[in-house]
């Protein structure tokens, strides 16, 4: 049998072939992982994107339930008022001749 002369270069050559097959198959790994990674992000933008909306009209229905609320408060100002008012008329309209009293 013929001797084959050592070949180092082809050693080393092979050797950065079988790493090369190793990273490339990590790459796809690695690929899929950030394919994955962008759909998540896409999806939580639109989560996000839906929150902050659904915030936005939370925020307006506080204020005007803030705005309800202020004219709550007021009522028992009007009515006394109104009962001022009211009585201040019928004060009046007992007052003159010919007018009947409420």
């Amino acid at each position: 049998m013929a001797r084959l002369i050592p070949n180092p270069l082809g050693d080393v050559l092979g050797k950065a072939d079988v790493t090369f097959d190793k990273v490339d198959v990590v790459l796809v790994r690695v690929d899929a992982t950030l394919a994955e990674v962008s759909d998540t992000l896409t999806s939580v933008d639109g989560t996000l994107g839906d929150a902050t909306a659904v915030l936005t009209d939370v925020r307006a229905l506080l204020a005007d339930l803030r705005d309800e609320l202020e004219l709550l408060h007021r009522v028992p100002a009007i009515e006394a008022q109104v009962a001022d008012i009211h009585a201040m008329v019928t004060k009046l309209a007992k007052g003159k001749p010919g007018r009947a009293a409420s």
